[in-house]
Parts: C-alpha cells; structure tokens; sequence
C-alpha cells in the first residue's frame, strides 16, 4: 500500500548504530525521513546518511523540545515520529497509509511490543501506546516537560489506533531498563520541584506495592513469567524513585 498524502518521518538519535538502518530503512517508504543527532560519538550519522535520511545536527535540547525541533524541520503536514530503536513492520505501514488515505483520523496511536531479553512480552500483558503520527496543526509537544514528552491535542482531533506491534528494542535487557527508568525517574522529579509540587509521605509508602500491583496483575505482566517479574519491580521502584528524588529536591531547596 502506498500513500495518497505526503508524510514526513522523523527520528531524534544519540548513539543508536545497533538499530539505525533497520529504522530507517522502515521509514524510506515515507517522502522524507529527518534524523536528528545530538552528537553521537558512533556509526548512527554514517548509517543513517547511508540509508538516505537526512541527518542535521542539534546540540540535546530536552526530550519534548529536540522532538519538537525535529518536527520543525519536515516538509509535510502529516508526520510519523519512531525513536533509534523502534522499527516499524510493514503492517504497521500499511496500517497508517490505510488510515491516512481515508482521512479518518488526523492523529494515529501506535502500540509497542516493547522486547526484554530479545523476547516479546506476553500477548495477553499491556502495551504501551503513544501517539506518533500525525497532523502537524492538531498537536504540539509540550516543551515545558523534561521527560514523557506525549504531544498534546488540539480540542476535537480525531484519534486512530494501529492495532498491529511496533518492535521497540530500547528495553532489551535489564540493565537498560533500569537505567532508563532511573534517568526517567530523576527527570520526573526535577519537573515535578520546578513545578512547586510537593512531596507526599504518604505517596512514598505506598506508590511502590500500588505500582507493583498494578502492573503485575492489572497489566498482566505476571503472563511474562520472570520477565514479568522484573518488569513490574522496575516500573514500581521508578513510581517509588519519582517520589523519593522529589523528597530529595525539596530538602535541598529547603537548606
């Protein structure tokens, strides 16, 4: 399936050689694809040059608003935004093209099948989904936020989901995960302080078995087996270290 309507593709990268060709080879069926490079020290320009993106450079500015730089340099109204190690199938394509040429929707969520240990989760077990493709003058990015950067959409815009998995590889291994939902965790925090919010002792107590219990159960990562396991600890200490470096923040400030 081919589109009627031209979309631009984009991609913001750092270091990200072990996925780069496989994303953007995904991409090049779209009219243009736009990475851009917060200065990696790898192979990701070359690969990424060599598979016919267009690379710029731009010094990190922040999740939202390197995001919303990278936007800002396509051509088109219609735009699709996959991140270094997230790569779309042909279903996933065919899927948005159908949507598009219909004009049934002017934004498209898409879901992840998000892999740890080089293994999909369970099918029955919750997926992530966001909102990545879409009409430039329905959304914006909201570039006040240090981390999370969902677009936010413009009153009455109307929302399409592809059903079929988008393989994210960015949780591959534990060791990744966990440093991603530390780095996650310190950023939320610092948004949460510069926001004047306040830490909650009773949040503390308890955000970490309400978190666990909701992802091991609710979500059904328990259908994972121990990568369930692991998977739902992780999310509950990132709930917990939200709250904590909160603590942290506000006591500093306090001194």
């Amino acid at each position: 399936m081919t589109s009627n309507v031209a979309i631009s593709a984009f991609v913001i990268t750092k270091n990200e050689e072990a996925h780069i060709a496989k994303v953007v080879a995904a991409l090049s069926c779209f009219d243009e694809v736009i990475v851009v490079d917060s200065g990696s020290s790898d192979d990701t320009v070359r690969i990424a040059q060599e598979n016919g993106a267009r690379v710029i450079h731009q010094d990190w500015l922040g999740y939202a608003k390197q995001k919303d730089f990278a936007m800002r340099q396509c051509k088109h109204e219609w735009v699709i935004n996959i991140d270094g190690d997230e790569v779309l199938s042909q279903r996933n394509i065919d899927e948005i093209y159908h949507i598009i040429n219909q004009d049934s929707a002017d934004a498209i969520r898409l879901h992840f099948d998000d892999l740890l240990w080089g293994r999909s989760m369970a099918k029955s077990s919750r997926k992530r989904s966001i909102i990545r493709a879409f009409k430039r003058s329905f959304a914006n990015y909201p570039i006040k936020r240090l981390v999370h950067e969902n677009l936010v959409l413009k009153k009455g815009t109307r929302v399409k989901s592809v059903t079929s998995l988008v393989t994210h590889y960015g949780y591959n291994s534990t060791e990744m995960l966990a440093n991603k939902f530390n780095c996650y965790s310190s950023l939320k925090a610092q948004e949460k302080h510069n926001a004047a919010k306040s830490p909650s002792m009773l949040k503390l107590v308890l955000v970490y078995p309400l978190s666990f219990i909701k992802s091991y159960l609710l979500r059904k990562m328990f259908m994972s087996g121990v990568r369930g396991l692991i998977t739902a600890h992780l999310e509950a200490t990132y709930a917990f270290l939200k709250e904590a470096k909160l603590f942290e923040l506000s006591k500093d400030a306090s001194r």
